[in-house]
C-alpha cells in the first residue's frame, strides 16, 4: 500500500482538482488531503465534496509566514503518523509546507503542481522567485500544467527537464455544448441583458497580468460602433481592482456588469457573443482555462496567446489574435468579428473542435501519471 498525501494551499478547488480527489485510488493506493489554512470561498467545493464521501483529509492551520513553522511541525506529525510514502503540493503555501515536512522526515518522493509560469519573473514580488526556486530544488517531480510553464521551469529556472511531466488540465468539455435555452435565459435575467445586446464577456479576475484594463478600454471605445452592447466581467475581484473600476467609471453604468461569482459558468458563456481574454505576455499564463471553455461553448473569442494558448490558438481560425497590452489591437479585433458573420461561423466550428483536446477521458488516469500503476503487480515502496 503507497500513501500519498496530497496538499492544498488556501483557495485551491475547482472542477479539476475535485474531479481527481474523487478518482478511484486503486486497491493499493491510500489518498489522504491535507488542507492548508483557513478555507477560502474559491476552495470550498473541494472541501465539500472530499467531506460528504468521507474521504480522508485532515486541515492545518496556517494564517501567515509566521505560522510556517509551526504548520511545518504540524505536516510532519501527519505525515509520520499516517505512514506517507509520497507528498503531492499544490500552491505555494502548501507546497512549501508539504515539501520541507517530508524532506525532514525522509520522504523520497516530493511532487508538486507548478500552477504559474513567468508571472513572479515579470512581476515580483523577488520572493516569489526565490519561494519558486526553493520548492523546485524540494521537489523531486514537477508537475508542468502546460509547455509555458515546462519551458519556464527549463530555461528561466534551469530545472533537470528529466524532473518535469506535463499534465494539461481536462474539462466537462461536452457540457459548455449542451446548455438549455432555459438556462441562458435565467442568467440574461439575472444580469438584466437583453437578447437584442451584444454582450462582451470577459471571465477573469482583478489581477495585473490578466489585462482586464486593456478590455475595458477596447470596449469604450467598441461602445461608439455598439451603443447598446452591455461588457460583462465575472470573478470581478481582485487587488487589480482599482485600477480597472477608474476605467469602468469612464463608462455609461449600463453597459457593463461586474459578477463576483456565477455557479452556472456554462450558462454564462452562453450568454456572451464575444469573449475578450487578454493575458499581458505569453508567459504568464500556467494553462488558460477560459480559452478552453470558450471555444467549448462556441463562443468567438478576442484575445492575446499565453499558456496552452501558445500551443492551440491560431489567428482567424479558432480566435481573432491581439496585440499584448494593446487596447487598440482589441478594439479592432472586435470590429472584425462583429462585421464577418463568416469569420464568427468559422471560428466557433474550429473552436468547438479544438476544445476536444481538454476533454476528460476515461483513458487519462490522472493518479496513475502521477503516481504510477496501481496493479497487482506494483511493489510496495
Amino acid at each position: 500500500m503507497r500513501t500519498i498525501a496530497i496538499f492544498y494551499s488556501p483557495g485551491l478547488g475547482g472542477s479539476w482538482h475535485i474531479h481527481n480527489a474523487l478518482m478511484d485510488p486503486g486497491e493499493r493506493r491510500k489518498i489522504i488531503h491535507v488542507f492548508v489554512g483557513n478555507p477560502l470561498p474559491t476552495s470550498i467545493d473541494l472541501i465539500d465534496a472530499v467531506a460528504t464521501r468521507n474521504l480522508d483529509h485532515v486541515f492545518i492551520p496556517y494564517h501567515s509566514r509566521r505560522s510556517l513553522f509551526l504548520a511545518i511541525l504540524r505536516a510532519r506529525q501527519v505525515l509520520k503518523s499516517q505512514g506517507v510514502q509520497v507528498v503531492h503540493g499544490h500552491g505555494i503555501e502548501a507546497t512549501m509546507i508539504g515539501l520541507v515536512a517530508a524532506l525532514t522526515v525522509g520522504i523520497q518522493e516530493r511532487i508538486h503542481t507548478r500552477h504559474h509560469a513567468t508571472m513572479h519573473h515579470e512581476g515580483g514580488p523577488r520572493r516569489g522567485v526565490i519561494a519558486d526556486r526553493v520548492a523546485n530544488y524540494l521537489s523531486t517531480t514537477i508537475m508542468a500544467t502546460c509547455s509555458n510553464v515546462s519551458n519556464c521551469l527549463e530555461n528561466l529556472e534551469k530545472v533537470d527537464p528529466a524532473k518535469i511531466k506535463t499534465l494539461e488540465y481536462r474539462l466537462d468539455i461536452a457540457g459548455f455544448g449542451k446548455v438549455s435555452d432555459s438556462r441562458v435565459a435565467a442568467i440574461r435575467s439575472r444580469y438584466g441583458l437583453l437578447p437584442s445586446q451584444t454582450v462582451v464577456g470577459m471571465i477573469t479576475r482583478f489581477v495585473w497580468w490578466k489585462g482586464v484594463e486593456f478590455g475595458v478600454e477596447a470596449f469604450s471605445r467598441y461602445l461608439a460602433t455598439d451603443p447598446d452592447a452591455v461588457l460583462v466581467i465575472a470573478k470581478a475581484v481582485g487587488p487589480h481592482g482599482p485600477v480597472v473600476r477608474q476605467l469602468l467609471d469612464s463608462l455609461p453604468e449600463h453597459s457593463y456588469r461586474l459578477v463576483e461569482h456565477e455557479d452556472d459558468v456554462q450558462a454564462l458563456y452562453g450568454a456572451f457573443d464575444f469573449l475578450m481574454h487578454l493575458p499581458v505576455s505569453p508567459g504568464v499564463e500556467a494553462w488558460g482555462q477560459v480559452y478552453a471553455e470558450a471555444m467549448a461553448a462556441g463562443i468567438p473569442m478576442v484575445c492575446t496567446r499565453a499558456g496552452i494558448g501558445i500551443d492551440v490558438l491560431e489567428d482567424g481560425v479558432n480566435c481573432v489574435l491581439v496585440d499584448y497590452r494593446d487596447a487598440n489591437s482589441t478594439y479592432d479585433g472586435l470590429v472584425r468579428l462583429a462585421a464577418d458573420e463568416h469569420l464568427r461561423s468559422s471560428i466557433v466550428a474550429n473552436g468547438r473542435r479544438d476544445a476536444m483536446r481538454y476533454m476528460r477521458t476515461p483513458e487519462l488516469n490522472t493518479l496513475d501519471f502521477v503516481y504510477g500503476f496501481s496493479t497487482t503487480q506494483e511493489t510496495d515502496v
